[in-house]
């Protein structure tokens, strides 16, 4: 029983290692590598109001002629315009105006949305008509709001002359990207 167990052993190795290298033979296999490396560009953006990119101002003068240096009286009147401009943006862009610290502006005198003057802008403060959209394909990337101004000349004592001679206020135009995967609603 000995001669058996040690020949039935020693079959089974040499079965083993027959099958492993007749095993191994037919799992041979080609392999390659290949290396490469990742490359993005990233989108120009630009965003001007008023041909300036950081500080603009606007100013109210009189261009009908009342005064001879274009000051404000009552009776005068004219506009002035943001223009937003994103021309070599390569994204949406949204843009809105703020406007805040309205000072020393003559009790009379009235902003208006349109050029008839028959839209008033009761608190240019509050305005919020000044925004919009610029898409990123679009041909004519710029846009400009105008906002009209007029002081009425009447009788009234109201239109005496303002303690402060020097009207402000702040402008505020914000562009953003416009996000372009919007959350569901």
């Amino acid at each position: 029983m000995k001669k058996y167990s040690g020949r039935l052993a020693a079959a089974a190795v040499a079965l083993t290692l027959v099958s492993t290298c007749l095993l191994g033979g037919t799992m041979a296999r080609y392999t390659t590598t290949v290396e490469g490396k990742g490359t993005a560009t990233v989108a120009d953006w630009q965003f001007k109001v008023n041909e300036e990119t950081e500080n603009f101002t606007v100013a109210l003068e009189d261009g009908s002629g009342t005064t001879a240096d274009g000051k404000l009286v009552p009776g005068s009147e004219g506009s002035f315009e943001i223009r937003i401009d994103g021309t070599g943006s390569e994204v949406a862009i949204d843009y809105e105006a703020v406007f805040s610290n309205i000072k020393n502006k003559p009790a009379n005198l009235k902003f208006y949305s349109d050029s008839a003057y028959a839209t008033e802008i009761a608190d240019l403060s509050a305005y919020q008509d000044v925004k919009g959209t610029i898409e990123a394909d679009a041909a004519d990337k710029k846009a400009t709001h105008t906002i009209y101004w007029k002081w009425p000349y009447n009788d009234s004592t109201a239109d005496t002359v303002p303690a402060e001679k020097s009207m402000t206020f702040d402008i505020a135009v914000t562009g953003t990207q416009q996000n372009p995967n919007p959350p569901a609603p």
